[in-house]
């Protein structure tokens, strides 16, 4: 009895930490690229990294042959503050060249949706996700540290933002260069 209380306690601090410490983010950036070349290299996952300077690692739970509804991808990241977190994400819904949109589990929790917009020459992507971090020190440092987590945050989402773009920018000249 007494450990069924204590457990239902924990629970109890658990989920209000929970509720107090949700993010919610909801940012938008206007690419000046086709949606078709935005889509078809982000659907590359795995290549990632290799303009994303936060993402340290990024990896499909399961081998899958293209992304989709049902996938389910590990990444691992890291912006200026000295912790990592580990992301599973699964893509619970799936429109090409529209949106997609996923859950979160591991150190953080949550669920998210990107939406794409074509305009004239360009691309805007909306990007919102609503989570909460499962890391009990997280959980616990908010009330004065959630500034900083935002920051962090932000700066990681700006990086990969601008890496993304310098990519299709020299992708695009490549292009030019062949033709």
């Amino acid at each position: 009895m007494k450990n069924e209380i204590s457990l239902g306690m924990m629970q109890s601090v658990d989920q209000f930490l929970n509720r107090k410490n949700q993010y919610c983010f909801d940012r938008s950036w206007k690419i000046d690229a086709p949606l078709e070349l935005i889509w078809n290299e982000l659907m590359h996952y795995e290549k990632w990294p290799s303009w994303c300077q936060g993402l340290k690692k990024i990896e499909p739970v399961a081998p899958f042959c293209r992304l989709e509804k049902g996938n389910n991808i590990r990444s691992t990241w890291k912006g200026v503050l000295p912790y990592r977190i580990a992301v599973d994400t699964v893509i619970t819904d799936f429109t090409p060249y529209s949106f997609l949109a996923f859950t979160v589990g591991g150190d953080l929790y949550g669920d998210g949706l990107c939406r794409f917009l074509p305009g004239h020459d360009n691309t805007t992507l909306n990007f919102v996700w609503n989570v909460s971090p499962t890391k009990f020190w997280m959980k616990m440092s908010s009330p004065f540290a959630r500034p900083v987590f935002i920051e962090n945050h932000n700066h990681l989402l700006e990086h990969a933002v601008t890496g993304f773009t310098q990519m299709l920018t020299q992708k695009s000249r490549s292009l030019v260069e062949i033709l």
